[in-house]
């Protein structure tokens, strides 16, 4: 694909039945319909090369963060109810629990990578 010029020209037309159509866009991963089909029928994406290779995760740190995300959701239902004034205490105690357990995690992996 090195000698492929910058510019797509060509085109390719299909005709679909409408629930092909919407199956298609069901089925679709990402943004464009065409980029997804080019994806999937040539094997390649612009996607698979990572800046970044994948950061292998200790165990531990991902305990701490689904206990911080539970926490997250507990406050989330709890607002979701229409939140009384006095509740609102409440509300503070579990961000501060929240923020006390990020500060927690941040210091248990700056320890752990110096």
């Amino acid at each position: 694909m090195k000698d492929e010029p910058k510019n797509r020209t060509k085109s390719v037309k299909i005709r679909l039945f409408e629930s092909e159509l919407a199956e298609l866009h069901e089925k679709k991963i990402g943004g464009e319909l065409a980029t997804w089909m080019r994806e999937t029928c040539l094997f390649y994406s612009k996607k698979t090369k990572r800046r970044n290779p994948p950061v292998d995760v200790d165990p531990k740190l991902l305990r701490h963060l689904a206990a911080i995300g539970n926490n997250i959701n507990q406050v989330a239902r709890k607002c979701n109810n229409n939140l009384a004034p006095s509740d609102a205490l409440d509300v503070i105690i579990r961000l501060d629990a929240i923020e006390q357990v990020i500060k927690e995690v941040r210091e248990d992996y700056v320890n752990k990578n110096t």
